[in-house]
């Protein structure tokens, strides 16, 4: 399985690799592309292991299919993985349509998109209907696949690759081991001052705050009262040179811990047993 994490940042993967020398895998979303791009695909393309690109649809910010088709005509072989213009959720017909005009108008030795499933009452019916004969697919980040759904898909299609957007369940992921997923949340989770680390000694990941001041009516431990701090603050300084400090006063630092969680995430259940 990979975990491809969603930037808008070019720089936090030179900062990333800079730090520990681990290629991480990214996905940027063509809205996001402005400044960034020639630094992802050209100037820090050997600083990560797969990059993807998504369509924007999601934001609401995408491009017009013209415009996209133009883009990935031209640039879409600089990625590993690009994503269908899927900017309708409730119509399945319309995604359709982009993902046929899109692989009309690309040159023929530029990848097809992967297409993108919506139908929250029957995906794999979305799939038989459109998609039956694509290698990768894709799921909507505001859909959930029911357990009895991705048994059908392993049932009838073993060597199909699901990418699942915008989610880490982390049950699913251990239950299921899609091919793929994309995360946002060590971004989120930064930007509220919480950091995620993985202990290995229990296999168990913990979120601590990182403020000023201890926020007693949290359920989360404060970095100043958690209970492996000192375990913490070894792993901080032997992997990143950070002190406490640093997390306090630098968001940046704060998303390089979530970084190297989502790395031990994805190590830890690929390491699992299907």
């Amino acid at each position: 399985m990979k975990i491809f994490n969603a930037i808008a940042q070019a720089d936090l993967v030179k900062l990333f690799f800079d730090k520990t020398g681990i290629k991480l895998s990214y996905l940027i979303s063509y809205n996001y592309l402005a400044g960034q791009a020639f630094k992802l695909t050209k100037e820090y393309r050997s600083m990560m292991d797969l990059l993807a690109l998504d369509s924007g649809a999601f934001s609401n910010k995408t491009a017009t299919i013209s415009e996209y088709s133009l883009y990935l005509g031209r640039y879409g072989n600089l990625y590993d993985v690009t994503f269908n213009l899927d900017n309708d959720f409730d119509d399945p017909d319309h995604n359709w349509r982009n993902q046929v005009y899109l692989e009309h108008h690309l040159p023929v030795n530029v990848q097809k998109p992967i297409p993108v499933i919506h139908d929250p009452k029957d995906p794999f019916g979305e799939f038989e209907m459109f998609y039956k004969d694509y290698p990768y697919v894709a799921i909507g980040s505001n859909k959930k696949l029911e357990d009895e759904v991705f048994k059908k898909f392993k049932e009838k299609y073993p060597d199909l690759r699901l990418h699942m957007f915008g989610t880490l369940d982390r049950q699913m992921l251990i239950t299921h081991k899609p091919y793929s997923v994309d995360a946002t949340s060590y971004a989120k989770q930064a930007e509220f001052g919480v950091i995620l680390w993985w202990r290995p000694e229990e296999q168990k990941e913990y979120r601590i705050y990182v403020g000023e001041r201890d926020r007693k009516d949290d359920k989360l431990p404060h970095f100043k009262q958690f209970e492996h701090q000192k375990e913490l603050e070894e792993f901080l300084q032997t992997t990143f040179k950070y002190t406490y400090t640093d997390l306090l006063t630098s968001y940046q630092a704060k998303m390089m811990v979530n970084f190297y969680f989502m790395h031990q995430l994805e190590g830890y259940i690929n390491s699992l047993t299907p």
